[in-house]
């Protein structure tokens, strides 16, 4: 009733409505454009964050060892490429368990997904020996 009888309150009524209808709007926008095609969101953190959990991740799958890993970002910060390097890269079981893993948590395909090897630490060893 007091809307009704006040048009100034009335007014500041409908401007806060509509600033809340506004801030509703770039939410639920903000909401589908994190958004992957199949729902999956893709979160980039700037200070290394995703891939410390990647290579935490992927050593825990049978027979990888030990793992660091490369992000490539585009302009809009997504995921488009990854190259790791794990010491049980070398069997093929291994790398393709590591690929299907990668390509499964950033949506990306397989052809943008290197996987290598990595040196031995007898290997480093002997290659630090040989450059003294």
């Amino acid at each position: 009733e007091k809307l009704k009888k006040d048009p100034s309150l009335r007014d500041k009524a409908l401007k806060a409505a509509a600033v809340l209808i506004i801030l509703a709007v770039i939410l639920l926008s903000f909401d589908v454009f994190t958004q992957n095609r199949d729902g999956r969101r893709q979160i980039v953190d700037e200070d290394g964050g995703t891939e410390t959990e990647l290579c935490a991740i992927l050593s825990d799958i049978e027979g990888v060892g030990e793992v660091d890993v490369m992000l490539q970002y585009d302009e809009e910060e997504k995921v488009t490429g990854v190259i790791v390097t794990a010491q049980g890269a070398g069997s093929p079981v291994v790398e393709n368990n590591l690929i299907n893993a990668v390509t499964a948590v950033f949506n990306i395909s397989a052809s943008n997904v290197e996987v290598f090897e990595k040196k031995s630490v007898d290997t480093i060893k002997e290659e630090n020996k040989n450059e003294r």
